[in-house]
């Protein structure tokens, strides 16, 4: 990562801060650019044959099919201050982690400088405090004070893509079982020794509630979770798989998870859900979690829960905590800051110390004192155009292809990153991320890039666009694309709210008008979008992350692309495509069913 990251006041970069289902900022992306990074070799990607077959298999189906079409790849922007703060390098390994403001207080990275004037770090959250909640799976407002409060089962480092153990301190996966290890000496506030139970109680709440790591537990009978997901001893927990799966796909469920399943607070609902005799039961028990609120937490993390007003959420610092010894100030608190440019003014004006991810335009970012730094952090995920297949005309994948191939993609990025350099254009539309670091040409494509096609990165090849069309049934007539007297319509809908995406849709909406074809943005109120147009299919083309949010591994961005709600529901994708083989052990024709291939990719050696 080392080349993109610098100080904000000194000309640094920038990245947006949500995404659909995200941190709840009001953009879309992080501000970047089409500016290639220095990185000359891909991250070392350790894959089966096996694996690695299956990857370019669906790679290859995503690239001549174009269920979506991958525009760019972002760098979220996390902002650090160092006036009274010592905090590592912008562009070190350490800041390569979701998120900094989390990781960084834990490892003794992120220290108040003796003799500086500030012993509260200061950061903000999006909900009103008093009226944030710290139950997860309840869904509403889960605090931004959980990210000290309670301690994530184990580390993750985009830039390595390697995991290191946390709570979790040890664990193994040895064909369908896999072992987890409590980190000794762990406390909750209260005093109670965190417990093996505790962590198994937090899997099988979550598996209930609907997590994925369900899939590989108990796919078809929720009632043999609780057989399944057992606490051996104080310390270890054994999880039991109905099948052997592919260790990175679990680890990527287990990494992020917070332990809040207190046995103290939460432990009457999983008795409830494991002792479901029926369905409705079970659906009750589960009803009864989603509603709990959980105000005041019982926490296990450096920081406890003092209080929360109309503008703020206080935490102090716990002494138990095995790492309360890297902690050299006793509070952290959390300011009320519901949008974009109260965030802004409060990181130019010094009100706060610091913000785990933020889009803040070139413009505001040069405003920034020379003491905030930038750190850019890969996201695996972007801006990209999803296709309503019920809608003409880009059902047709003739149509699809030749938008493809009209629009310039380092343009796009160049103009949603609004001058900066944490948007990289897609150069292979896959489904693969890794733009940032070389890794989709020298480690997935390894050995069959040549067989993709780029549509043209940064140029459009209007040529190829036009043959598609012609042989779609289009004719151009004075400059516009039109079949039995109709023009080829391509009206383009998304959040008004995720202003780079909607600089990034203005761009193309101008390159295929320049090619005759008669597009159009339709920006809309964000909620409407989100929760009425795009959630009901109402829209030709829609704008929509193209990969997994928070993922590097491909299996988690093809089931995305070719099995989740939004590409079954919202898209109305096709269980079948038609797309040339690329591995003729994968498949023996070229009508395939990509998420067939995905559900074996889950249970393939790596």
């Amino acid at each position: 990562m080392a080349g993109i990251a610098g100080l904000a006041g000194c000309g640094g970069q920038q990245a947006t801060n949500t995404d659909a289902g995200g941190d709840g900022a009001s953009d879309g992306g992080d501000g970047g650019s089409t500016t290639d990074t220095d990185t000359e070799t891909a991250t070392p990607v350790e894959v089966s044959s096996e694996a690695q077959r299956k990857i370019q298999e669906l790679a290859y189906i995503t690239n001549q099919a174009l269920p979506v079409l991958p525009l760019q790849e972002k760098l979220a922007q996390s902002f650090q201050t160092t006036d009274d703060w010592s905090v590592p390098a912008a562009d070190s390994d350490k800041t390569q982690l979701y998120w900094p403001t989390e990781w960084l207080p834990r490892s003794g990275d992120w220290t108040a400088k003796e003799g500086g004037s500030d012993d509260r770090l200061t950061f903000a959250q999006w909900a009103v405090p008093a009226d944030s909640q710290y139950n997860p799976w309840n869904g509403q407002n889960f605090a931004e004070g959980r990210r000290l409060l309670f301690d994530r089962f184990m580390k993750y480092n985009l830039a390595t893509q390697s995991y290191s153990g946390y709570l979790i301190s040890d664990w193994s996966v040895e064909g369908k079982t896999v072992t987890l290890s409590v980190r000794e000496g762990q406390t909750w506030h209260n005093g109670d020794a965190v417990t093996a139970t505790d962590v198994a109680n937090q899997i099988k709440l979550d598996i209930y509630n609907g997590g994925s790591l369900g899939t590989f537990v108990a796919p078809d009978d929720k009632g043999k979770v609780s057989d399944r997901v057992t606490a051996s001893d104080e310390t270890t927990v054994e999880i039991s798989l109905v099948e052997a799966a592919n260790e990175t796909i679990l680890l990527s469920y287990l990494q992020p998870k917070y332990l809040v399943a207190h046995d103290g607070t939460y432990g009457e609902f999983v008795t409830a859900l494991d002792e479901a005799s029926s369905e409705d039961e079970r659906s009750q028990a589960l009803a009864d979690l989603t509603n709990d609120t959980t105000p005041e937490p019982v926490g296990c993390g450096p920081f406890q829960f003092e209080d929360a007003d109309s503008q703020r959420t206080l935490l102090s610092k716990y002494d138990g905590h095995p790492d309360a010894g890297n902690v050299n100030y006793a509070e952290v608190e959390y300011l009320y800051k519901p949008q974009n440019q109260g965030r802004w003014n409060s990181l130019i004006n010094n009100e706060t110390d610091g913000s785990a991810t933020l889009f803040m335009p070139q413009n505001r970012l040069n405003q920034l004192p020379d003491s905030v730094q930038v750190s850019l952090i890969p996201r695996h995920w972007g801006m990209g155009l999803v296709f309503n297949f019920e809608k003409e005309p880009v059902d047709d994948v003739r149509v699809r292809k030749a938008i493809a191939h009209v629009v310039n993609r380092e343009n796009v990025a160049t103009n949603s990153g609004a001058g900066t350099n944490s948007k990289i254009a897609c150069t292979y539309p896959s489904g693969l991320t890794g733009e940032f670091n070389g890794q989709i040409e020298g480690a997935w494509l390894d050995g069959v890039v040549d067989e993709f096609d780029t549509y043209g990165r940064g140029t459009a090849q209007t040529d190829k666009a036009a043959s598609l069309l012609q042989e779609a049934g289009y004719e151009k007539q004075n400059g516009t694309w039109q079949k039995d007297g109709e023009p080829l319509s391509i009206p383009i809908k998304g959040p008004s709210g995720f202003s780079d995406w909607v600089a990034g849709a203005n761009t193309v909406v101008s390159q295929l008008k320049d090619f005759g074809i008669q597009a159009e943005s339709v920006m809309q109120d964000t909620s409407t979008y989100w929760g009425s147009d795009y959630s009901n299919g109402n829209f030709v083309v829609g704008l929509q992350g193209w990969a997994s949010y928070n993922q590097s591994y491909p299996y988690f961005h093809y089931k995305w692309i070719f099995n989740s709600w939004d590409a079954n529901n919202a898209w109305n994708l096709p269980s079948e495509f038609e797309a040339p083989v690329l591995h003729e052990q994968e498949r023996d024709g070229e009508t395939v069913t990509p998420a067939t291939l995905v559900s074996e990719l889950s249970t393939a050696s790596q």
